[in-house]
């Protein structure tokens, strides 16, 4: 598992600072704007665990979280975790498995299901969908200013989710997302793919899958701009 101590990543804007780590301070900071998202901007106040302003559950302990921030006041942006799996190798026991019928039999190649995480609350506050103090590296022409920015933050999020992945020796991702989430993913070549139908979790969800090495490899020659942003060159 990745350790307790906090890292740091770099990459190429200076506005931002992506950290991840275990260390009970850091998950609360991810507790804490996961409540902000989940309860105070979405209202999920019954849907999900709280405890004195942190929205917190059992997979926090079995994961590793980060959290993009800004660099000139601390203010929280975005966070994210990767669930790990129990290390059965029969059954990883991860959240999407919740789900019925459960997903992870659904992928049709085989899985080493030691090797398989979960991407899990992966969100970024309203406050900042219009800020813009840079212009975004990973946005095309025609993009409004908050598409630009949110492009820009579930990219440096999905960098902390390979970064954790490789970290933990992971192969293969799994995650239960807005279908819109996808779709955006999708368009800056981060593609899932869909594990049956979409399912009312928490709203309407789709469960999805992807194998690392192929993403890789398919963005790496699609979206080859954005890919060092996300896997490194």
């Amino acid at each position: 598992m990745t350790l307790a101590v906090l890292k740091t990543v770099s990459f190429d804007d200076k506005n931002l600072t992506l950290q991840i780590s275990r260390s009970p301070d850091h998950v609360g900071r991810c507790q804490r704007l996961r409540y902000k998202v989940y309860c105070v901007e979405r209202g999920w106040y019954n849907e999900v665990r709280i405890s004195k302003g942190h929205e917190l559950d059992a997979y926090d302990n079995r994961a590793s979280h980060a959290l993009l921030t800004r660099i000139d006041n601390g203010e929280s942006i975005g966070v994210v975790r990767l669930v790990l799996p129990s290390g059965d190798p029969k059954n990883p026991e991860l959240p999407i498995q919740e789900i019925s019928p459960d997903p992870i039999s659904l992928i049709e190649a085989p899985v080493d299901l030691t090797r398989i995480a979960e991407v899990s609350r992966f969100a970024v506050t309203r406050d900042y969908k219009n800020w813009s103090p840079a212009p975004s590296v990973t946005a095309g022409e025609g993009k409004s200013t908050s598409e630009k920015r949110f492009s820009l933050f579930s990219v440096t999020l999905m960098r902390a989710v390979v970064l954790m992945a490789r970290e933990n020796s992971m192969e293969y991702l799994c995650a239960t997302m807005e279908p819109a989430l996808i779709l955006h993913l999708s368009r800056l070549g981060i593609k899932f793919k869909a594990l049956g139908e979409a399912k009312e979790y928490h709203g309407l969800r789709q469960p999805c899958f992807m194998k690392l090495a192929e993403v890789d490899a398919e963005m790496r020659r699609l979206r080859p701009e954005v890919h060092p942003l996300v896997f490194g060159v």
